[in-house]
């Protein structure tokens, strides 16, 4: 089982320091807003953190209002079932294609049975195209 869509995430640039990732998931979690996939690195002392929200409109406003730099990206969400092999079907497509990713992370429970993907490439369109191609 193989799903995939276009989507976006938000992507907040902060100072790295102790606390701001617990801030910013407590700004998004009192809006009772969920966090499906999230990724955070830093690179220069400044903190990167990409979120993948249920309501990400509505989540970028409430971030804006507290004065945090929000940009949005397009995003494939991608859904695969959990079992060897499966994200190289998916990245051998893409492979395929000639076209190059930029960013890819995901997580599934140990005894999940799916894993969810966020891949960013230079033409999102295209991947989704690729991937959902039997």
């Amino acid at each position: 089982m193989t799903n995939a869509t276009l989507d976006k995430q938000l992507m907040i640039t902060v100072d790295n320091r102790v606390g701001a990732l617990a801030e910013l998931t407590g700004i998004i979690s009192e809006a009772v807003i969920n966090v499906v996939a999230a990724c955070a690195y830093v690179i220069d002392n400044k903190g990167f953190i990409l979120f993948v929200t249920k309501n990400n409109k509505r989540a970028k406003r409430i971030l804006e209002q507290r004065n945090y730099n929000v940009r949005e990206e397009e995003i494939v969400l991608l859904n695969l079932e959990n079992k060897p092999g499966a994200l190289q079907v998916v990245s051998q497509k893409i492979a395929d294609i000639g076209i190059d990713l930029t960013l890819l992370y995901g997580s599934v429970a140990p005894k999940g049975k799916t894993s969810q993907i966020v891949l960013v490439s230079e033409d999102n369109r295209a991947v989704l195209l690729a991937i959902r191609k039997k």
